[in-house]
């Protein structure tokens, strides 16, 4: 049986919820309740490829990369948990003459850094990644401290670290509402009653814009969904090779096992309004869209040949949120206090976990932000995309271009 009533309550137990509920036990905040409509990360956290992927050039996002390369880094040594984190690099890949001048920015950032990074030879990233086929003219920077972690460990190993330092945590438990007096939150309403808090991080995934609406608050973000799959064992995949990103058509590559995993951006894209399904509805079991995953092996197939005739042996689908602008949104909105809302993860997020729940976890108690929080502002984009029609496009679009525009 739940709580009758906590300091904070924590609404979310994919990837975001529970690094939220361990960084506000970690800053000494007590009698902190996470609650999930479902099993722990069951969502669209499972679904995803887990890449991590710091470097930027836009000083906010090298910023915030760079805390959360290393959390994962030294994620035991900050959590007393292990996860199935495998540095093993990427190979960032640019065909064009505009892409290639922003591969050549951030190396420039990574040296101001002092960080190990350099563009290797066509027949170098063969020698790394031997399924990889490298078109003539391309240029492929190697970035050393990129890698990537199973995604479901670090949602369970957040949310281990969080009852390590006394995080409750109660499953199965649906929040339906928030309890709201004088403009403030009181509470968080239940399907077993309401429990009294303080304040309350709101980390609904693909539901948090349909929960805000029940409270009249008219969240930027929305669910798109994307997909990956799982190839079979294929000749060739090292166990360690780098993960490979191809700006131009947009798609990523990692081995998976004695396999490959391929996902990528652009293809059909679809979001979707939560409303729409019943109360049944988990993410696992949306449709997939077949024409997606057709031109989705179409485009990789081509700088990964061996991708022709592999059995595909799991599909991944998952409805991670997208804001306007492609950043998240972290921050309480106006005119609500005691609520932060913690989405619009980008596809991102498992990467960007750590640096999320850390700014959540500043926001409840009170301290200096680590960075600039009107970056992720709720209220940033103003009066625009307050309609669903024009909110909906413009994610769809910046998920269309997340390769160009965002990452």
């Amino acid at each position: 049986m739940s709580p009758k009533s906590a300091n904070v309550i924590v609404i979310g137990g994919g990837v975001l919820g529970t690094s939220a509920a361990f960084h506000l036990a970690e800053a000494g905040q007590d009698e902190v309740l996470l609650i999930d409509r479902g099993p722990l990360a069951s969502a669209t956290t499972p679904q995803a490829a887990g890449q991590t992927g710091y470097l930027n050039v836009d000083r906010f996002a090298l910023r915030f990369g760079t805390y959360c390369i290393e959390f994962f880094e030294n994620f035991e040594q900050r959590t007393g948990r292990v996860i199935d984190f495998r540095q093993c690099g990427s190979l960032r890949v640019a065909l064009t003459k505009p892409f290639q001048k922003d591969l050549e920015a951030r190396h420039a950032a990574a040296r101001q850094l002092g960080h190990d990074v350099e563009f290797l030879s066509p027949s170098r990233a063969r020698e790394l990644v031997p399924t990889f086929d490298p078109p003539g003219g391309c240029r492929i920077l190697l970035i050393p401290r990129d890698g990537y972690v199973e995604p479901k460990s670090v949602a369970v190993a957040f949310a281990a670290a969080a009852q390590d330092r006394g995080v409750a945590i109660e499953t199965r438990v649906e929040a339906t509402g928030l309890r709201i007096k004088d403009g403030r939150v009181t509470g968080v309403r239940t399907r077993e009653g309401t429990i009294a808090a303080r304040s309350v991080v709101l980390a609904a995934g693909a539901w948090t814009r349909q929960f805000g609406q029940r409270i009249g608050l008219n969240l930027r973000t929305v669910p798109v969904r994307h997909q990956a799959y799982v190839t079979g064992p294929l000749a060739g995949v090292l166990p360690r090779q780098p993960v490979v990103r191809i700006t131009e058509p947009q798609i990523y590559v990692r081995q998976e096992a004695a396999g490959l995993l391929v996902g990528g951006y652009g293809y059909r894209p679809l979001s979707f309004d939560m409303n729409e399904f019943d109360a049944a509805f988990e993410v696992p079991s949306l449709a997939a869209d077949p024409v997606y995953y057709q031109q989705l092996q179409a485009a990789a197939t081509k700088f990964f040949p061996s991708l022709g005739g592999a059995v595909v042996i799991q599909e991944r689908r998952g409805l991670p949120t997208i804001s306007p602008d492609g950043r998240l949104i972290v921050s309480e909105p106006g005119g609500l206090r005691g609520l932060v809302v913690l989405s619009a993860c980008g596809v991102g997020g498992i990467d960007r976990s750590p640096g999320a729940g850390r700014l959540a976890a500043d926001i409840v108690v009170g301290g200096p932000p680590w960075i600039d929080p009107a970056v992720l502002s709720a209220d940033r984009f103003g009066d625009d995309y307050a309609t669903d029609r024009s909110l909906r496009a413009r994610c769809e679009e910046i998920y269309s271009h997340h390769y160009h525009q965002v990452y």
